[in-house]
């Protein structure tokens, strides 16, 4: 069950209720206390009065009254407030005046001890306010409570969290968490995120080691391709098809270099000065490579829309990172069709006629190693996500939806 409401509010709100409760049903039951000893008390004394003043009636004598008593008979006389006064003793109360009756019924005549109490109802009334007073005043004591000891009790959990959020870089050498806190749930719940902030140390110096292995292998061997590359280029014994395999190779290798450093900022987190180029110039740069991947599936692919004058600059690894996913990915699914690069001043679109992707699937199409049911399987499903995540860290949007009559649309907004 969740609750919307914070767990101080949640620690008040129980002290309250709490009570309510026990202060609640202790006033009525002290209601009901008060209320049955007088009717018991006063029936006694009554029924005891009663005997003694009829005795004298029957006498004919004086009556024996206490001190705001009364003896009335059936008839004329009987004031009006006890002619529907029901045998035995009744509490009856007017707007001034409260009395105790007690009333018999012998034969066709009805006898009736009337004693005034209206200062015991006064009496009576004052007690039962002062119960009121006592619930509420009770109800007003437990919510100053229940907000010290919230604070009391929230104080360990929000220190907790304190020091949590202050952990954010997960640095190595600081003190366990739990050291601070005694051994009731809150230290059970500081060792919890010891030793998950343990796992995830380890983790992070497990995928910082990787990434700077990455980073430090990889580049020696392509800075030998890159340099064997431009010693064969310089050589004038050249063909011109030789020489283009060549420039091939070089591209790819400085494509590789691109990729590492795309991959490693992504892993890290950097923040890195990425060379910058427009949209158009990296197309212009690019779209004979892509164009010829395209002949070679049997596909066509179109530019449209090329944009002029002056355009917003992006990082150029990353927007050629992107673009490349997402033409190799419709080269890759469409067959004997047309792939057409539409750029626009805030972004692009890239539409194709292939296979497209069922309704079903594109809420999972950008997940890791997520492969359609209809795609080829010797794809690792890798591409999509990576575009994904690039655009994230470049706070751009990247959509897809259904190109008709067949295939489907990537349509990517620049922030």
């Amino acid at each position: 069950m969740k609750f919307k409401s914070s767990l101080s509010q949640r620690i008040i709100l129980s002290f309250v209720l709490l009570t309510a409760v026990v202060s609640g049903v202790f006033s009525l039951a002290l209601t009901a206390t008060i209320d049955y000893v007088e009717e018991s008390l006063s029936t006694a004394e009554l029924q005891k009065d009663f005997t003694r003043v009829f005795e004298d009636y029957k006498k004919g004598g004086d009556l024996r009254l206490d001190e705001g008593s009364s003896f009335f008979t059936a008839g004329p006389t009987l004031p009006d407030y006890l002619r529907s006064a029901a045998t035995g003793y009744t509490e009856i109360v007017l707007e001034d005046r409260a009395f105790f009756v007690y009333h018999v019924r012998e034969g066709e005549t009805s006898y009736f001890l009337v004693k005034d109490e209206t200062p015991f109802e006064k009496a009576e009334t004052l007690l039962q306010w002062a119960v009121y007073g006592g619930f509420a005043l009770s109800i007003m004591i437990s919510f100053v409570l229940g907000l010290f000891m919230a604070k009391q009790v929230i104080a360990p959990v929000r220190k907790l969290t304190r020091q949590v959020a202050d952990r954010e870089n997960v640095r190595d050498g600081l003190p366990p968490l739990s050291s601070e806190y005694a051994d009731d749930e809150v230290g059970a719940l500081a060792r919890a995120f010891d030793a998950t902030i343990t796992r995830l140390q380890q983790a992070l110096q497990r995928e910082t080691l990787f990434t700077s292995d990455v980073s430090h292998e990889l580049r020696t061997p392509l800075m030998v391709i890159n340099s064997s590359c431009d010693v064969l280029i310089a050589k004038k014994t050249l063909d011109d098809y030789t020489r283009q395999r060549i420039g091939t190779i070089h591209r790819a290798a400085n494509e590789i270099k691109g990729l590492v450093e795309t991959f490693l900022a992504l892993a890290r987190g950097e923040d890195r000065n990425f060379a910058v180029s427009s949209l158009a110039a990296i197309v212009h740069s690019e779209f004979p490579i892509w164009r010829e991947m395209a002949v070679i599936k049997g596909n066509r692919l179109i530019l449209q829309g090329e944009s002029e004058g002056a355009e917003q600059r992006y990082p150029s690894i990353m927007l050629r990172t992107v673009l490349g996913n997402l033409i190799r990915n419709a080269i890759h699914h469409t067959s004997g069709g047309e792939i057409v690069l539409s750029l626009r001043p805030d972004g692009f679109d890239l539409r194709d006629n292939g296979l497209g992707i069922a309704a079903d699937e594109r809420a999972q199409i950008f997940k890791p190693y997520y492969r359609g049911k209809a795609s080829h399987r010797d794809g690792l499903g890798l591409g999509l996500s990576l575009v994904q995540r690039i655009c994230e860290r470049e706070k751009w949007t990247i959509t897809l939806e259904e190109n008709q009559p067949s295939g489907c649309c990537f349509r990517v907004i620049f922030a």
